[in-house]
């Protein structure tokens, strides 16, 4: 059975933007001409919720929409495009949400690109609901080994270079980090003095803290009375119900203070081991406060460009 972690939640359905501004020319071309086809950057779309979304080709047909994940290991298919490219299953997975663990079709795909950057793709999980927000895949982080992911949230661009020749990004704030599960990145930071686990997850728009969070803060933060909200999964839809405001959080150079979040027991923390430190899974909803963001898979680090 092959894994995949696939963090992402949505409460809302998309509403794709037109790209704002053109994206900066690849860096170091002319000195490593060799690595023409491994660097490449162009315009995105957004979804009303802030999240990137990148135009993939499958089998070298499309583009088609996929959302940009960092917090997915693997990348995903949605069966509205399997089915469109004629592809059926021929194995079984299993599929880690926020919720739970629930098993998922596998389609053999020939190609997956950005571009002309290829991913890797033999096999990927298929998912259908509401999980992917009518989109026709994620963009998992299984291809960026050894590669810099940049996200200009304020310019609406993503860039993918090597990273050991990637240009230093100047008046950026950087910190350091630690790849776990593959490729997934953390961080340490402190919230309310205490220190905290970050996961910086992309293709979730919200913020999730485990109980050991919650459980040390819970005496500085505030409860927040508004609705419960419903977060579709990989496996079902779940019920938000313990929202609480965080009074400040600090991440290197990244500071965001009175930001939702919500608490609970969910799956992810347990596969992750990550039950009894604490640890604040960081969606859109605050990266998108910060112009832009980096993460060197190469280096393990994280960048910053605030606002």
């Amino acid at each position: 059975m092959k894994r995949l972690l696939a963090a992402a939640l949505t409460c809302a359905a998309l509403a794709i933007g037109e790209a704002r501004a053109e994206c900066r020319a690849a860096p170091d071309i002319e000195a490593f001409p060799e690595l023409v086809a491994e660097t490449v950057a162009g315009p995105t779309q957004v979804d009303r919720n802030g999240r990137l979304v990148a135009p993939i080709f499958v089998n070298g047909e499309g583009p088609f929409r996929f959302i940009i994940d960092t917090g997915a290991n693997r990348s995903v298919l949605s069966a509205r495009l399997a089915q469109r490219l004629g592809l059926t299953p021929d194995a079984q997975g299993e599929v880690h949400s926020v919720y739970g663990v629930a098993p998922a079709p596998m389609v053999s795909v020939r190609s997956l690109a950005y571009d002309t950057l290829a991913f890797p793709a033999a096999a990927l999980p298929v998912l259908d609901g509401n999980v992917l927000a009518g989109e026709h895949g994620l963009l998992g982080v299984d291809g960026m080994a050894g590669r810099r992911l940049t996200l200009d949230f304020e310019r609406r661009c993503i860039e993918i270079e090597p990273s050991n020749v990637a240009r230093r990004l100047r008046g950026w704030g950087q910190i350091r980090g630690e790849l776990r599960f593959g490729r997934l990145i953390v961080v340490r930071g402190r919230i309310s003095n205490v220190g905290v686990n970050v996961l910086i997850d992309t293709g979730s728009d919200t913020s999730l803290a485990n109980m050991a969070l919650y459980r040390a803060i819970e005496t500085r933060v505030r409860h927040d009375r508004a609705l419960p909200s419903r977060a579709y999964t990989a496996t079902r839809p779940i019920l938000l119900d313990r929202g609480i405001i965080i009074p400040e959080l600090e991440i290197g150079p990244l500071e965001a203070a009175n930001f939702g979040a919500y608490a609970g027991d969910f799956h992810v923390f347990g596969l992750w081991g990550m039950i009894e430190e604490p640890t604040l899974l960081l969606g859109m909803d605050v990266l998108q406060e910060s112009r832009a963001m980096a993460i060197d898979y190469g280096r393990a680090t994280v960048h910053f460009r605030l606002r």
